[in-house]
């Protein structure tokens, strides 16, 4: 008989489609665990040379007994200037796997057995490896504009500029008044029987411009303020033996209250950030109030007569404060300038979460994060303090390890919101905006009030610049921790880890955040801009407002005596009500917008606060996301963008399984484990597969 094959079975379209993605799953895994295996790559070309310590002193020396006791720290800088100098000559980078110390060489002889046992090192201790670097000839030096020196130029330039119309001003005014016929009130830079007959653009130079043109000035010093402050931590890392953790990943200024930052900045030498922020600081709020009270209509209002000449003068001794103020800028910005001859170690801006993630890819920088997944910063501070670290060829490094830290642990609690975005802080400074809102038209109307208002020409401006400072310092919070709220939301596209909005121009962050709809992000940036212009409508308020109200006011020059007469004053009805109804509204809108951040934004959705590269490093040290990042240190940040959506993933701040296979909490790929809750340790409600079988759980 004849015998026939059987018909081979067709594969369906469902197992090919199987067979397929099965393939692409091996095909990334392949190439995960290839990356994976360079995570740390870096550590491959470093050279580790072991040193020993040799006594200086002669046998005849010691048997005499006259022989000097050598310290511990003696021995070690000797060590550490040998591998520094082993690392140059060699220009590679040399480790040290530990620092011995000969006990015979201590002064006392250290005898006991503390003493030798706290001298003796721990041999094998990875953790206590010092690593050494050659100086890079070719460090990057990038900067943004706003700090470059033709920039800071510009700002001195102008400081000097305006200092010097300030004195002009001045000596003219008072050069006016003294030449003035005798009770006519005519010498000064303007002259008038009544504001209304004042052109248009003379009225606008005296009342709105200077607080302008200053509030804008002041503007600018804030954007130099923003990158100096962000970018100094990098700055201390390109330093030739690196910094410690407290003066760079664990630094953080920008969720800092702005006016104690000069402070804290002093206490760690690290006078770039003292210079701006005093600058900005006193072109931002203190020049505008000085200024608004420099300036002062003549005569008095008791002896003023609507048919007589007024005048607009110049007071010395306020102007000469703001000319003081401005020289004060103008030196701070040279000094700046002379401290941005140093070099950032930049190839670009390292914008946001991916900018960080990047640098640490090379090195083993991430193992001393263990542990620190929810720790707060004052936790993360304790085990980074013993060792230094530095920023080498666009990567960040661990330096020397310091065996004895002396640093004192700062107590930053445990409240991962910063203060600004504290309710206990929110709740006074809303109080604060609406007690503003009912004292204006207090001081505006009420005569008893005026007195004060009288006697202190610049309570208004100083009032309405308190607002504009802790509003900068809300806008600079809700920046700062804006990409970790869309994280916490689940499912974040990839441009999320290079969203930084810290860096961004204050007029065109509302614009960029519109864009990118997040809606609060804009609406605080509207509100900076028109905290800045309530400094400028509230510092023309100098008069009576009763006068202003309709029928209570004189007849103008139908009696000249009549002291009620708006005709006296410095404003216009229409001006008067402009500038009160805007400041209002202004008020109001900032109330709004406050209570819409408090209601969003001041709930916990971190486990601690954000803001220092060391809070991004703990988030992400055991991330799978990491390896998406290997050989990107040298990307900029669109770049780095087209990059990572290019691999069509989306992130999520939670709790996901570790490149170690254990539970971590940070940033990663989704999808994730589950999200994260504050106060709830996720861990502890979960049987991991490798524990199951433990006595733990029976």
């Amino acid at each position: 008989m004849r015998q026939f094959d059987q018909p081979k079975k067709s594969a369906s379209a469902a197992d090919a489609m199987e067979a397929e993605r099965d393939l692409n799953e091996a095909g990334y895994a392949a190439e995960y665990e290839r990356l994976e295996a360079q995570l740390g790559a870096g550590m491959a070309s470093i050279t580790e040379v072991p040193f020993s310590h040799t006594t200086t002193h002669s046998v005849d020396e010691v048997a005499r007994g006259h022989r000097r006791g050598v310290s511990e720290s003696h021995i070690i800088d000797g060590v550490v200037k040998d591998a520094q100098e082993e690392a140059e000559k060699t220009g590679g980078i040399v480790a040290v796997a530990e620092i011995p110390v000969d006990i015979s060489d201590l002064a006392g002889h250290a005898n006991d057995f503390d003493s030798r046992t706290s001298l003796a090192p721990e041999r094998g201790d990875k953790n206590e490896m010092s690593y050494f670097f050659p100086p890079d000839p070719d460090m990057p030096s990038w900067r943004p504009w706003s700090m470059s020196w033709p920039f800071l130029a510009f700002l001195v330039i102008i400081a000097l500029a305006l200092a010097g119309l300030q004195e002009f001003l001045c000596q003219l005014s008072l050069k006016e008044s003294k030449h003035e016929p005798d009770k006519v009130h005519k010498g000064g830079l303007i002259q008038f029987q009544n504001a209304k007959q004042i052109p248009l653009y003379q009225y606008f130079i005296w009342k709105y411009a200077p607080v302008l043109f200053f509030v804008i000035y002041g503007i600018a010093w804030q954007i130099v303020d923003y990158e100096v402050k962000r970018l100094e931590p990098f700055y201390q890392l390109s330093k030739k033996n690196g910094s410690t953790a407290e003066e760079s990943l664990n630094m953080d200024y920008l969720t800092f209250m702005s006016w104690l930052v000069p402070f804290r900045a002093l206490r760690h030498k690290q006078y770039a950030v003292i210079y701006v922020s005093m600058a900005t600081l006193i072109a931002s709020g203190l020049v505008p109030i000085l200024q608004s009270a420099s300036v002062e209509m003549y005569p008095d209002e008791e002896f003023r007569k609507s048919d007589s000449y007024k005048s607009v003068r110049i007071q010395a001794g306020w102007s000469r404060a703001v000319t003081a103020c401005l020289v004060i800028v103008a030196l701070l910005g040279m000094v700046l300038m002379y401290e941005m001859r140093r070099k950032s170690g930049l190839l670009s801006d390292p914008n946001g979460i991916a900018g960080v993630a990047a640098m640490a890819t090379r090195s083993h920088i991430l193992a001393d994060f263990k542990g620190l997944d929810t720790a707060p910063l004052e936790k993360i501070h304790k085990q980074l303090r013993h060792r230094r670290y530095i920023l080498h060829k666009s990567s960040l490094w661990q330096g020397e390890y310091i065996r004895n830290a002396t640093e004192k642990i700062p107590d930053t609690g445990s409240d991962p919101r910063p203060l600004m975005l504290r309710l206990r802080a929110g709740i006074p400074y809303i109080c604060y905006m609406i007690s503003l809102a009912v004292m204006l038209p207090i001081f505006l109307f009420v005569e008893r009030a005026q007195i004060v208002t009288k006697k202190l020409p610049f309570l208004l401006t100083a009032l309405a610049t308190i607002v504009k400072l802790l509003w900068n310092t809300m806008n600079g919070d809700i920046r700062t921790v804006q990409p970790y709220h869309i994280l916490a939301q689940r499912r974040a596209p990839a441009k999320t880890l290079t969203l930084d909005y810290t860096g961004t121009n204050p007029i065109v962050l509302p614009f960029k955040a519109l864009l990118n709809r997040h809606y609060i992000v804009a609406l605080v940036g509207v509100g900076s801009i028109l905290a800045e212009m309530l400094t400028v409508c509230v510092s023309s308020f100098s008069v009576d407002g009763k006068k202003f109200i309709p029928g209570q006011s004189g007849n103008d020059y139908e009696n000249p005596d009549d002291q009620d007469d708006r005709a006296n004053t410095d404003q216009t009805f229409r001006s008067f009500w402009t500038s009160f109804v805007i400041s209002i509204l202004i008020i109001c809108f900032l109330v709004g917008v406050a209570c819409v951040v408090y209601v969003h934004r001041s709930h916990k959705f971190m486990p601690r606060q954000v803001g220092t590269m060391a809070s991004v490093l703990a988030f992400i040290h055991q991330s799978k996301m990491l390896v998406n990042f290997v050989d990107t240190e040298k990307l900029d940040s669109k770049q780095m963008t087209a990059h990572l959506e290019k691999l069509g993933k989306t992130y999520a701040l939670g709790w996901f399984q570790g490149r170690d296979d254990d539970d971590h909490c940070g940033i990663d790929e989704e999808p994730i484990l589950a999200p994260y809750k504050y106060g709830v340790d996720w861990t502890k409600a979960r049987v991991q597969g490798h524990t199951i079988g433990t006595w733990e759980h029976y």
